[in-house]
């Protein structure tokens, strides 16, 4: 954690570490040490993890419905998806990271906005789907 100057800062310091180790524990990063600084985004994703489950937010939408979609059909929709969110939309870079010709990646495109009703042209559908792909990782 923090360096704690005064008492009163030890419980923020350890606040700081005991997240930090949470992280770790969690194998969402591959380090063996880290400082909160280092690790903050993770640490976040696992706070609003937690709050999510609590209500069960994420066991509907659009992930959830291609995930579905994935496993009745044998398809790889929610990788693409995936790729496509881990290039900036990339179709090039992403059809390579997923080894499909990138017509075949334009097509699972298409295919998973059908499926998924998720509208790729809008930066909240983007960010709720990234959002929920880095929550409930497969």
């Amino acid at each position: 954690g923090r360096v704690a100057a005064r008492p009163a800062e030890l419980r923020r310091s350890r606040s700081d570490a005991d997240r930090a180790l949470r992280v770790l524990r969690s194998g969402r990063v591959d380090r063996h040490a880290a400082r909160l600084s280092d690790v903050w985004a993770a640490s976040l994703l696992l706070d609003v993890a937690d709050r999510v489950a609590a209500d069960d937010d994420l066991s509907t939408g659009p992930v959830t419905r291609l995930r579905a979609y994935d496993a009745e059909h044998s398809t790889a929709l929610t990788q693409t998806l995936a790729a496509w969110l881990d290039t900036f939309g990339d179709v090039i870079a992403a059809a390579a990271a997923v080894h499909v010709h990138p017509n075949t990646f334009r097509y699972r495109l298409r295919r998973l906005a059908e499926v998924g009703g998720i509208d790729l042209a809008d930066p909240e559908a983007r960010f709720e789907a990234m959002l929920h792909l880095r929550l409930v990782p497969r």
